[in-house]
């Protein structure tokens, strides 16, 4: 019977599995605890633990698939598909939905676990007694158990409604993109827990090859992933710009950096060797990071803008990263053998003071997030410069609920941005330094020295006299005046990362041309990586300190649905107007109340040098009215300050900017056509609706950067596959 199971592969077996539960939705639980008891006996007892770890595995994904078909079939009779989907959905919608709640998105994780489980075992890593692999998808296949994803829908829900509808923040096509990629590297993120607590403990007799390879790929998959969070979150009025520290996205920050520490020591790691520790610890760090940003995104303490509403299973995410934590301390403290081998270093003082500085970044935003949990739970007071907005926002209000709920939400804490740039700008600038001298050390010491000392003067000349985005700081931007002390640094830190982006492309091209296309193999996807680090630095820092508003009132003409309006000329040499807005119900599949309203407004738009655009800007609203909208300042404030653009949003709620991309910047035109349904309603004077223009200089680069980065990092992370073969042979 063991022969014939082994015959039969593990992608038939989750066809099945797949089938039975698309046509009986309780077998998918039952599947579901039988994927979660093997994985545990698979923890514990080595014998036949690659069959029974891919039998898990195999029961995992079937359900994945299973739950994709009641998406894509409108299963609302499943209690998951019930409060995330709607009919009127497409299909691509319906079936990003499997990962758009705690349920869904845990069910992948654990099935993305279980085959990592599986197949290290099968590659002879993580076979002791005892699996750390095995044990940690175990965890997250219970979790998915306790959470029920093939739970029933309670008939009284369905009497209310045929079903929920999505979440209108996510009915975007990035959404088919950004979770998904984020939860793999999560994943494979996770893998390295085992050989972390390894080698730790003394047991590690060389990093395995594995090991290194899914390092890698968990770095150029949580590149991407963090890179389609950004163009999401520039298209979307809860974030109206790439990056604002929030909560969720610092601790992805962190993982990124334990990930960046990680895999700048593990080449030469070996146990023993001078400045080997770090790339132990930073491999658990990072492990320990994935649940913890999971449990962020889940728990309601901090503001944010990325959350599982009404989800309750932070406590089981936290909890695994404190056992990791705890058993990497002990595992530490038990080693016995302590000596150092002779011999070279781990690694050259170059990649030795990069992961230093990674660890020091990644500690330093973990610290800041940690700031914020801990002044939130002992209701510290948050400082009122922190509130940009709320002083103009009270002296709008009368007072009453609305007012309170306002305070409310302003007084939550977060991550605050410039304190955490603060800590950060200094380590940014000595990693620049650093890896320029590496990769030019590596031609030769005196170029090293020369350039090094060039590139430090250069940076100090711009802090005294006034370097790019000094120099071109206008204080016209949505940002607080407090960046300005932070412009010198920032502006050193352009010089850094230009001086290490030359480094690494100079040597790459000096590799290649010495040893041809085994030179370019190893090179390019290096210089891929770390200019397109560069590139991102340097197209994020000016879109954020250089970027700047403006703000228009327009008196719309005609009848509501063919609203129009006069020219508008814009200080940033854009002239605009309203074409047109079509109103409707708002029946595209996502959460509504009874009456619904959906907008479409066409935007006519004439560039600084003639060019002819239009577009549209679309807004939908889950109430017939707006019931918070009564004055143009408000709504000013809704698009420029992403906290009380939350405070004001309802399940239903949404509004997306038109948005002009150029090589030297990208503008976004916000027009929300709220005024116009208050007016309609109550017959009154001519309504005013505001246009607000924002522009972001240079956001090219950082898509670009992006794009490199996860490239070279693709690439990179594909040259493994020989050590693991070798490894699997030896």
């Amino acid at each position: 019977m063991g022969a014939s199971f082994r015959a039969v592969p593990a992608w038939a077996i989750a066809v099945a599995a797949a089938a039975l539960a698309a046509g009986w939705a309780a077998a998918g639980q039952a599947m579901l605890v039988v994927a979660a008891v093997l994985a545990l006996h698979a923890a514990f007892r080595p014998a036949g633990r690659p069959r029974v770890l891919s039998l898990a595995a195999a029961l995992a994904w079937g359900c994945v698939l299973a739950l994709g078909w009641h998406f894509a079939a409108d299963g609302f009779a499943l209690r998951y598909v019930w409060l995330y989907s709607s009919a009127e959905l497409p299909l691509h919608l319906k079936l990003a939905n499997v990962w758009g709640g705690d349920e869904g998105t845990t069910l992948l994780l654990a099935a993305c676990c279980l085959s990592l489980a599986a197949s290290g075992v099968r590659a002879g890593a993580d076979a002791g007694r005892w699996s750390v692999a095995a044990a940690i998808a175990a965890w997250y296949a219970l979790t998915a158990v306790w959470l029920a994803p093939f739970a029933a829908t309670p008939a009284k829900w369905l009497a209310q409604a045929p079903s929920q509808g999505m979440n209108a923040h996510l009915m975007k096509i990035w959404m088919l993109f950004h979770a998904p990629l984020v939860v793999l590297a999560y994943a494979w993120t996770l893998s390295l827990a085992a050989p972390a607590l390894a080698a730790l403990r003394g047991a590690q007799p060389a990093w395995p090859g594995l090991a290194r390879a899914r390092a890698r790929r968990a770095w150029a998959v949580l590149t991407a992933g963090i890179g389609f969070g950004m163009v999401w979150a520039f298209e979307d009025a809860m974030y109206g710009q790439v990056w604002h520290w929030d909560p969720v996205q610092t601790a992805a920050f962190c993982l990124w950096c334990f990930l960046s520490a990680h895999l700048h020591g593990v080449a030469g790691w070996a146990p023993g060797r001078k400045r080997g520790w770090a790339v132990p610890w930073a491999a658990l760090l990072a492990a320990l990071m994935a649940p913890l940003a999971m449990a962020v995104t889940r728990n309601p303490m901090l503001a944010s803008s990325h959350r599982y509403v009404g989800a309750d299973s932070w406590i089981v995410h936290l909890a695994l990263a404190i056992v990791l934590l705890l058993a990497g301390l002990g595992c530490a403290l038990a080693r016995r053998d302590r000596r150092s081998v002779p011999g070279r270093p781990a690694s050259g003082i170059g990649l030795w003071l990069a992961q230093l500085g990674f660890l020091a970044a990644g500690v330093a935003a973990l610290a800041q997030l940690a700031f914020a949990f801990g002044a939130e739970a002992r209701g510290m007071p948050r400082p009122d410069e922190y509130k940009p907005f709320l002083a103009m926002l009270v002296n709008l209000m009368p007072g009453g609920s609305e007012l309170d709920a306002l305070r409310r939400a302003f007084d939550q804490w977060d991550v605050d941005g410039y304190v955490l740039a603060r800590l950060l700008l200094a380590p940014l600038v000595v990693l620049g330094g650093v890896g320029g001298w590496y990769f030019f050390r590596r031609l030769s010491k005196r170029t090293s020295w020369v350039t090094l000392v060039l590139a430090a003067a250069l940076a100090m000349l711009g802090a005294e006299s006034g370097g790019l985005l000094t120099r071109g700081y206008a204080g016209m931007g949505i940002l607080s005046q407090n960046i300005v002390a932070l412009l010198p640094l920032l502006d050193a830190s352009l010089v850094a990362g230009a001086y290490l982006a030359a480094g690494c492309l100079v040597w790459a091209g000096v590799t290649a041309w010495r040893l041809g296309w085994k030179g370019v193999s190893v090179s390019v996807p290096l210089a891929a990586i770390h200019a397109g680090v560069v590139l991102m630095l340097w197209g994020g820092m000016m879109a954020i300190a250089l970027n700047s508003y403006s703000q228009h009132e327009l008196v719309p003409e005609g009848g509501l649905e063919e609203a129009t309006s006069g020219w508008v000329k814009d200080r940033h040499g854009y002239t605009f107007r309203l074409a047109g807005i079509r109103f409707g119900d708002a029946d595209d599949g996502a959460r509504r109340g009874e009456n619904g309203i959906r907008a479409v407004t066409t935007v006519e738009v004439r560039g600084a040098r003639g060019e002819i655009m239009d577009g549209q800007t679309l807004y939908r609203d889950s109430r017939s009215l707006p019931e918070r909208y009564d004055g143009p300042m408000r709504q000013v404030c809704e698009l420029l300050d992403y906290r009380y653009a939350r405070h004001v949003t309802t399940p239903g709620y949404l509004l997306d900017p038109l948005i002009d991309h150029g090589w030297g910047r990208s503008v976004q035109f916000w027009i929300s056509p709220a005024a116009l349904l208050e007016a309609a309603a109550a017959n009154g004077e001519p309504p005013v609706v505001v246009a607000v223009v924002k522009v972001f200089p240079f956001v090219s680069l950082l898509w670009t950067g992006l794009v490199l980065a996860a490239l070279g990092g693709a690439w990179l992370a594909l040259l493994p596959q020989r050590e693991a073969r070798a490894a699997r042979a030896g």
